[in-house]
């Protein structure tokens, strides 16, 4: 019976030092990280996931790593493996999604992306994902998309001037020159010396044929700053 009881407390005793051990390998990972010492990082992950297999954040922390290497098809793999072990885990998606874009393989980030605002709507990490997304669809100019994903943003930041801004640009690129002038009026409201979009109300207001709200606009813009509009005052405000 003595023996029985001595192997089951040196078993217990064995676990408790072998779960400690992992998360002191991944804490001195993150250290060597934080110093920049990426291969030192890589190689404290790797010990940790030796000893724990199904410690999810120590193959994340590895991917981070990896990425800041250039190594961005390891990373990938260890996102892959951390979602494996936690399908619902957003930071897996998060730090995938974000080398997707640093491979420039914008479809597989935004699938990603989605996903997260999918699992956690109303978190930081949702904010920040429709933030990629907004820029995404921007740079590839669906500026439809990209509308509808800084309209989203807006939930989160009602009074944000530049997703106002970003949003009324897009409404530009669509010919939706009303709907510019709407959002560069919030831009403009809760940022009153936001020249840009002064300019770019002016340019909507140009289309529109409205060239005397129009130069208001442009001159308070280069009043602000934004001598990019010179050419435009010569243009319609002589």
């Amino acid at each position: 019976m003595k023996t029985i009881t001595t192997f089951f407390a040196m078993f217990f005793c064995v676990t408790t030092v072998l779960a400690q051990t992992d998360n002191q390998y991944k804490d001195s990972g993150i250290r060597h990280y934080r110093k920049k010492n990426y291969k030192s990082a890589v190689e404290q992950f790797t010990y940790a996931i030796q000893l724990n297999p199904k410690l999810a954040d120590a193959y994340i922390y590895r991917g981070i790593a990896k990425d800041a290497l250039d190594d961005f098809s390891g990373a990938i793999s260890d996102f892959t493996a951390a979602k494996d072990i936690d399908t619902n885990d957003v930071f897996a998606y998060t730090e995938r999604a974000k080398t997707y874009l640093n491979m420039k393989n914008y479809d597989a980030a935004e699938k990603d992306f989605l996903k997260i605002v999918t699992l956690s709507p109303n978190s930081r990490d949702s904010e920040e994902a429709w933030e990629y997304l907004a820029e995404i669809k921007y740079k590839q100019k669906t500026y439809r998309t990209a509308a509808n994903y800084f309209t989203r943003i807006l939930k989160f930041r009602p009074k944000d001037s530049e997703v106002y801004y970003s949003r009324g640009e897009c409404k530009f690129f669509l010919e939706d020159y009303h709907g510019t002038i709407k959002d560069c009026d919030k831009a403009i409201e809760n940022n009153r010396d936001y020249e840009m979009a002064f300019a770019l109300r002016a340019q909507a207001k140009i289309k529109l044929k409205d060239n005397i709200g129009a130069c208001e606009d442009l001159y308070k813009a280069k009043k602000y700053g934004y001598k990019a509009v010179s050419p435009l005052l010569e243009q319609f405000c002589k």
